[in-house]
């Protein structure tokens, strides 16, 4: 498929960790496609690499992690974006904007010390501050053309309060006009700071408040209005979740990343949360790259599949042709181990390699019952074994030399 049809294409991205014990080969030329409007699940076993690659895409890779190969194109507004070769300050202008995050630990992620209501409301600020300025603005005009026209029903008669009133609405408009042309004028900030003048920003809050309600009553929580007064440790493990998906769906981002959003989360919640996200889906028209180690989550929700293991991509296929054909030994070999009534369970052989010194080749052959002399030397490409289902395996596409 070719990058213009996918909203994100990761091309053999390479991380590596520079630590004491050695370096760790994280991500061994990565290769993943997001299209519009799907959800991916991205599946493996505990440390194969599907939270760092999440992060690689968000832009966030702190030392000792560096990107040291490959490319992370983005789809914006029709413009091809490399993610890996940005800045900072611009990176900063599209997180939480046009990609967010949920995390499997909310709490963890919500500052304590915060209410509900601010920190979805800072993210709205961030991102969507002109907006709602405008928004704030046309109220205050509204007002003032009512208080004017009741002075005219009374044939313009104005009590000193009406004046004043007048005034201050003159003040505020001329105020916000200035705040939609520069937000962060030197003016504004100074006048913010001054105890009764700053109360010209509580139009802008009444209108950030109703869009966080709004955003909470989307996310099924019970007395939106309460519930944004409250603070991190007032909330369940459920609401606590809601919470975070609110703040990363309040600038209507294309790509959301769900990072095994429902771990420690009872089964109820669980499955209310999957819903949600789907119905999220639908109505915001994002990507969705979940991340999971739940075969059955995936199963559940996601249109396609991408299955890591030891920081590599080893197949990417629809959902239901890979329950139904898996064709990597690893693939298969996850598949094999889910219960099934009736059936005896099997396991893959061996463990995990550790990535300071990963296996050479293929990275899966130490466990592999199909390795053959080339996997032990060369890592198989990222081939198409048949229409729109990917492997990195040499049992498909390639010849099979010095077997």
């Amino acid at each position: 498929m070719e990058t213009t049809e996918n909203l994100v294409e990761v091309k053999d991205l390479v991380l590596r960790f520079y630590t004491y014990e050695g370096i760790v080969e994280a991500l061994d030329r990565v290769n993943l496609k997001i299209r519009p409007g799907e959800i991916l699940g991205l599946v493996g076993e505990t440390g194969c690499g599907k939270s760092v690659t999440s992060l690689s895409i968000l832009g966030i890779v702190m030392p000792p992690g560096k990107i040291e190969g490959g490319n992370i194109i983005f789809n914006l507004d029709g413009k091809k974006i490399n993610i890996v070769n940005q800045k900072e300050d611009f990176l900063r202008t599209i997180r939480g904007k046009d990609v967010s995050m949920v995390f499997q630990e909310p709490r963890a992620y919500l500052n304590p010390v915060y209410t509900v209501e601010y920190q979805i409301g800072e993210v709205i600020l961030l991102h969507r501050q002109k907006e709602f300025i405008q928004k704030a603005l046309e109220q205050l005009k509204n007002e003032r053309s009512k208080i004017l026209e009741d002075i005219k029903r009374k044939k313009g008669r104005k009590s000193i309060l009406t004046k004043l009133r007048l005034k201050i609405l003159g003040f505020y408009i001329s105020l916000y006009k200035k705040m939609l042309k520069n937000p962060n004028a030197l003016s504004i900030r100074l006048l913010s700071k001054i105890p009764i003048i700053r109360r010209f920003r509580n139009p802008l809050k009444r209108e950030v408040r109703k869009e966080v309600i709004n955003l909470l009553k989307m996310m099924q929580i019970a007395d939106p209005e309460r519930v944004a007064g409250m603070y991190p440790h007032e909330l369940s493990g459920g609401m606590a979740q809601r919470v975070m998906i609110a703040m990363a769906l309040a600038c209507k981002p294309v790509l959301l990343i769900c990072d095994e959003p429902t771990t420690n989360l009872d089964v109820t919640v669980q499955a209310q949360i999957l819903e949600l996200i789907q119905e999220l889906r639908k109505t915001y028209k994002s990507s969705i790259l979940y991340i999971t180690h739940d075969l059955g989550v995936v199963a559940q929700i996601c249109d396609r599949v991408a299955v890591m293991y030891a920081g590599v991509v080893v197949e990417l296929a629809d959902v239901n042709e890979l329950f139904k054909f898996p064709l990597h030994p690893y693939a298969k070999g996850l598949l094999e181990s889910i219960p099934k009534p009736g059936k005896e369970l099997k396991s893959i052989p061996g463990s995990v390699p550790n990535l300071i010194d990963p296996p050479r080749g293929c990275r899966f052959h130490p466990r592999c019952w199909y390795a053959m002399e080339i996997c032990r030397k060369i890592k198989p490409p990222f081939v198409e074994a048949k229409e729109g289902h990917m492997v990195s395996c040499f049992l498909y596409g390639e010849k099979r030399e010095g077997k």
